[in-house]
């Protein structure tokens, strides 16, 4: 079940940087582009503290692209398979 939801959720982060860039190039107009380009800041910063806690939280190799791009739909199974190969 919890692989469902980060596929869905991975796909889910696609389609919003999608739409991000095509903000960015003033594709989406209006209202909602200046808002999908504010929820992205605020996204990629969530993401850098994710980035940033779970680098030094739990010592892994854990990719900087991938952690900004999908967050934690990327680290957390990594996690949870680490946590399981242990026991």
């Amino acid at each position: 079940m919890l692989d469902l939801i980060v596929k869905g959720t991975k796909m889910a982060v696609v389609v919003f940087w999608i739409a991000l860039a095509l903000s960015l190039v003033s594709v989406i107009p209006g209202p909602y582009g200046l808002f999908i380009v504010w929820a992205g800041g605020f996204v990629l910063l969530i993401h850098l503290f994710e980035y940033f806690f779970v680098k030094f939280r739990f010592a892994g190799e854990i990719s900087f692209v991938k952690s900004m791009l999908f967050g934690f739909t990327y680290w957390l199974p990594i996690i949870i398979d680490d946590r399981e190969n242990r026991h």
